[in-house]
């Protein structure tokens, strides 16, 4: 097992035990890239979990039960297929992967903009979701940057802001 596969299984677990994560029912989770932790190992059962999908500028979420529905889209990241239904913009929780993040709901992403304009119109607790050596001291905010209210590692949950 590769490290990275070590410290997501840690950081499931940590998930799990949250409080918040075991009252929630709808969840939007990603896909994780390689060198990304992956917070649906195991997969959740007792959750509905979306996942999203790019067409173009957009990112949807779509419901999905399991891995093996999963099929390879933009960029060659796993998502729902084509004919899935949406599930809205409506979650208890939206789990969020980036490149770094700081303790101030600060978030770095990839630089394609799409988590923010998810996020914009979205409803729910935000968690960034990374391994703790993704965590610094202050990652730089645009005015339409949206902060995250947790920030979840394989070690702790830092709850972010006032």
């Amino acid at each position: 097992r590769s490290k990275a596969s070590a410290l997501s299984l840690q950081l499931s677990a940590q998930l799990r035990a949250w409080p918040l994560w075991q009252s929630y029912r709808t969840v939007a989770a990603f896909s994780a890239l390689a060198g990304e932790p992956d917070a649906l190992e195991p997969w959740p059962q007792d959750k509905q979990i979306a996942l999203p999908r790019v067409l173009g500028n957009v990112m949807t979420f779509h419901p999905v039960r399991s891995r093996d529905a999963l099929v390879h889209g933009k960029f060659g990241i796993l998502e729902p297929p084509a004919d899935s239904n949406c599930a809205g913009s409506q979650f208890d929780l939206i789990l969020v992967p980036g490149l770094a993040f700081d303790l101030g709901g600060g978030r770095l992403g990839r630089g394609k903009g799409y988590y923010d304009r998810f996020l914009a119109g979205a409803h729910g607790i935000r968690a960034g979701i990374c391994f703790d050596d993704q965590i610094v001291d202050h990652v730089p905010m645009e005015l339409h940057d949206l902060r995250m209210d947790f920030v979840v590692t394989p070690s702790a949950i830092y709850r972010c802001g006032s």
